[in-house]
């Protein structure tokens, strides 16, 4: 028995230094407005360190295993809690690629004398509770120990879907989970898919398409759609610009809603987006040059389409929605100039972004924060429904902002820009809020259309369809068909009733 007390006073000691130095680190960001939001985040931590003490429980039953696991631990805690608290970032399968595709001077560049000290401070703890363990007696029943240590952590950690998830993205769970995550995306991307076929209709002598993948943008916040407020001021002033109010989605998540827009899947026909490729492998055999560069996650939904690109980039590789730190999507503006310079005769750009999506605040530059007041904290139910519209609109101002950029730089090419929200987003409809719910604001996503002068000049039949269309109601699907017909190709089943600029 005092074997077993003095055994579990080290647990404690162990579990103690990983919530403090491993997994607090995580939590330094998060907006707190209030004692009550202080205590709440305190308690995830103490959580997510209740979470680490079963694996540390057993590693611990074998000193042998100690000196093997305990150096890791601290090296791969002290790594990941310097670049959480230094650099903003945290582990994601993204990160991983690029950890794996970056050569050793690269590597060595973001080491600093500071990480260093971090992490020799770390081994030295690590080594002195290894030194503790050896000088603790063996334990009795070990099997006991371990058996009960299996069943509890797995009760505990299986008790509750969104504690899972977190624990998932904490320390120490976080490094298998991560992996086992990117081995999927990988295994994912290599699955082969049938190209559907498609003819050309005409060959433009040069022509940029970009589609700008929203996220959680809702067609009635826009002030271009009749929405009280000015969030769409800049762009309300554009030519050749056409809002499309009648956009109707099933999938009110990320992962369930872009294999709809990105692959001729749609209500009948499900199976396409597990059994076909997207337009980007139509449109590169028909000689185009693509890029995707996201500023969200690789989704195991649609990896394999982002792969079907020749160019691929994260602008934000080690961002999550765990992440509250600044995360805006001007960022992909000059990665789009800089991947194709000079432009070739025919170019696809494919700009994933965070857009609107929870935490509101974090999307926006402090500049822009338009209509007051604000959230101030993560929690959603401790803010007001003011704070939450407010910040959600202060997200339609910066879109706003953002494509107004995006097309300031396409204006004297021949282009043109489709931006399609995934989905919409719910701001208190019936005690619902954010998406992935059934709520009809989550299904009525927002979707802007840019033309070039010069692409109105080539293409008069097309712009004129477009107009005439901009009152009736689409699905999501339409895009497949409509970006293609837009680059002067066909794809099979393309018909009036889907395709916008017919």
């Amino acid at each position: 028995m005092k074997q077993t007390k003095q055994y579990i006073l080290w647990v404690l000691a162990v579990t103690i230094w990983t919530t403090f130095c491993f997994i607090m680190p995580d939590f330094l960001d998060n907006p707190i407005d209030s004692a009550y939001a202080f205590l709440l985040i305190a308690s995830y931590v103490i959580i997510c360190g209740i979470g680490s003490s079963f694996l540390i429980y057993l590693i611990g039953i074998s000193k042998y295993l100690c000196i093997i696991i305990f150096p890791l631990w601290a090296i791969t805690g002290a790594g990941l809690s310097f670049s959480r608290v230094g650099f903003h970032i945290t582990l994601t399968p993204m990160l991983i690629d690029v950890i794996i595709h970056t050569n050793t001077e690269e590597a060595l560049g973001v080491i600093s004398w500071h990480a260093l000290i971090w992490v020799g401070i770390q081994i030295l703890i690590a080594i002195v509770f290894i030194w503790w363990r050896w000088k603790l007696n063996k334990l009795p029943l070990a099997w006991a120990h371990c058996l009960i240590t299996l069943l509890v952590g797995s009760l505990f950690f299986n008790c509750n879907g969104r504690l899972k998830s977190s624990l998932c993205q904490r320390f120490p769970y976080s490094i298998p989970y991560n992996i086992h995550e990117y081995i999927s995306l990988q295994h994912n991307i290599n699955t082969d898919r049938i190209i559907p076929k498609y003819h050309i209709t005409e060959h433009p002598d040069s022509l940029t398409i970009v589609l700008v993948l929203g996220e959680s943008v809702r067609a009635d916040h826009l002030q271009l759609n009749g929405y009280e407020r000015e969030t769409t001021p800049k762009l309300l002033n554009r030519s050749n610009l056409i809002s499309f109010k009648h956009i109707y989605t099933q999938e009110t998540h990320t992962l369930s809603s872009l294999p709809i827009i990105l692959t001729r899947s749609d209500s009948i026909h499900k199976d396409y987006q597990y059994t076909e490729t997207s337009f980007i492998s139509i449109m590169r055999q028909s000689g185009y040059r693509s890029a995707w560069i996201s500023n969200q996650d690789m989704g195991s939904s649609f990896s394999h389409f982002l792969a079907e690109s020749d160019t691929i980039v994260f602008a934000n590789a080690g961002k999550s929605v765990y992440v509250f730190s600044q995360w805006l999507d001007e960022e992909l503006i000059p990665l789009m100039d800089s991947i194709f310079l000079p432009h070739p005769a025919h170019a696809l750009y494919i700009l994933h972004t965070i857009g609107s999506h929870w935490y509101y605040n974090n999307h926006i530059p402090e500049t822009m924060h338009y209509y007051k007041p604000t959230t101030t904290n993560r929690v959603i139910t401790t803010n007001t429904k003011e704070q939450i519209i407010n910040s959600y609109d202060n997200t339609i101002r910066y879109l706003d902002f953002y494509l107004d950029s995006l097309i300031s730089t396409l204006e004297n090419q021949k282009a043109i820009v489709f931006f399609q929200s995934d989905h919409g987003e719910s701001l208190g409809e019936n005690d619902m809020f954010l998406h992935a719910n059934d709520e009809e604001a989550c299904k009525n996503p927002a979707c802007i259309i840019w033309y070039s002068d010069q692409y109105a000049k080539e293409n008069p039949e097309k712009v004129a369809a477009l107009i005439a269309n901009k009152d009736k109601h689409y699905r999501t699907d339409y895009v497949f068909y409509s970006i293609l017909y837009a680059a002067g190709i066909e794809a099979e089943g393309d018909c009036q009733e889907i395709n916008i600029f017919r």
